[in-house]
C-alpha cells in the first residue's frame, strides 16, 4: 500500500499546530499535598491490610487459632440435675418445703377426722 507524496505532506503539516501540553494552576502543589497526606502511619497500616492477601491471611490466622482452641480446650458439660425436696440449699426452698408439709398434715387432720 503506497501512499502519495501529498498524503504524506497533509499527515506531517497535520503536526505543525500542536504544542506542548500545559499543567493546569497549582498541579505540582496539589499532588505534593496529596503524597504527604497518603504517608501518614494510619493511612499506609489501613493500605497495607486492605489488600486482598494480608486482609486473607489475617483472616485464616484467626480461624485457625479458633478451630485450635475448640479441639484443644478440656471443657466438659456438667450434668444438670433436677433438685429434690433433701437437696434444696436455699432458704426458701426449704421453707417453702415445710409449708408444704404442714399444709398437707393439716388436710390430712381433716380427713381423719
Amino acid at each position: 500500500m503506497k501512499r502519495s507524496s501529498t498524503e504524506i505532506d497533509d499527515i506531517l503539516s497535520s503536526l505543525d499546530g500542536i504544542s506542548r501540553a500545559n499543567a493546569r494552576p497549582f498541579m505540582y502543589t496539589r499532588v505534593m499535598a496529596r503524597i504527604r497526606e497518603e504517608n501518614t502511619f494510619l493511612a499506609r497500616a489501613v493500605g497495607f491490610f486492605a489488600r486482598p492477601v494480608v486482609a486473607f491471611a489475617c483472616l485464616s490466622a484467626v480461624l485457625t487459632a479458633n478451630v485450635y482452641t475448640v479441639f484443644t480446650s478440656d471443657y466438659k458439660q456438667q450434668e444438670t440435675t433436677v433438685p429434690s425436696v433433701a437437696s434444696a440449699n436455699l432458704t426458701s426452698d426449704v421453707l417453702q418445703n415445710d409449708n408444704y408439709i404442714l399444709a398437707v398434715s393439716d388436710v390430712n387432720q381433716y380427713v381423719n377426722q
